[in-house]
């Protein structure tokens, strides 16, 4: 009996090897070559000649970079909040099957999947002269330029862009919910509105928060929604930074903190999302 215990834990080591290779060389690796690099200056590792200077970049990056941090943070988590407003009601109008195409719907929601690229392209040439919203510009006597390149512009397409994922972790948690709670409210006299905030909202809290988070994470990583959509100014955020030191002005060093910061607050943000999830379990 220990023999053949000994035998599958020793085939499961053996099959779970080639994902471990994976995780170490591809992203063990790499991430802690960044670590490395964010201690040096300038290009000096890249180049072999590494010249470290300890803690210096951090120090800079609190110092010179702070309204980079503060635009990634704000606009990420303002585009999870118009996710949360949107996606509870809609999750629940999905899952109670209260609307037309809820098939068609469902598969939308792996959109984000595919990328940024496409809502960041999209919405760019919707609100460019000729686009969709052209007519409206005229009609209001505004210039496009008042709805794109700016704060406003890079939140709508983060929101856009992560409303299935508040959908999908609100979907999860409201369809566990047994219909008879929803019955006995309507017969003690609630209308459906306040059947909805208070019985469904509350006990789909969990799935509520795990998709506030996971929109709030996906938001920070992001970028070419603040690039296509924010313009110069607008696309102050830690993504675009991170792109830019590396690639125009080469201070590899400074752009591995960046990066190593931007790790960790999504880090931070995709455990909390695991551990709400499992709560739900």
């Amino acid at each position: 009996m220990k023999n053949g215990r000994d035998y599958v834990e020793g085939l499961s080591l053996l099959l779970l090897l080639p994902t471990l290779c994976y995780l170490v060389l591809f992203w063990f690796v790499p991430v802690f070559n960044i670590f490395l690099m964010s201690f040096t200056e300038g290009d000096t590792y890249i180049l072999g000649k590494t010249s470290i200077i300890g803690a210096d970049n951090y120090k800079v990056i609190f110092s010179d970079y702070h309204e980079t941090i503060s635009n990634t943070v704000t606009y990420s988590f303002l585009a999870a909040l118009i996710d949360l407003i949107l996606g509870v009601p809609l999750a629940y109008l999905l899952v109670r099957k209260k609307i037309a195409m809820t098939t068609i719907l469902r598969a939308a929601l792996i959109f984000p999947y595919f990328g940024d690229i496409y809502v960041s392209y999209g919405l760019w040439n919707m609100f460019l002269p000729g686009g969709l919203f052209d007519p409206l510009y005229s009609l209001m006597g505004l210039s496009y330029k008042n709805f794109l390149y700016n704060p406003q512009a890079v939140i709508l397409g983060f929101a856009v862009f992560t409303l299935p994922f508040m959908v999908l972790y609100t979907s999860s948690a409201i369809s566990q919910i047994d219909t008879s709670y929803e019955e006995v409210s309507m017969t003690l006299g609630y209308p459906p509105l306040l059947t909805f905030l208070r019985v469904i909202v509350p006990l789909s809290i969990s799935g509520i928060i795990a998709g506030f988070i996971a929109c709030f994470g996906w938001n920070l990583g992001g970028f070419l929604i603040p690039l296509l959509l924010g313009g110069v100014e607008s696309s102050n955020v830690m993504t675009v930074k991170i792109v830019e030191l590396s690639l125009r002005i080469h201070n590899y060093g400074l752009a591995a903190a960046l990066s190593i910061l931007l790790l960790i607050i999504t880090l931070i943000s995709s455990y909390l999302t695991f551990r709400i999830t499992k709560a739900l379990e």
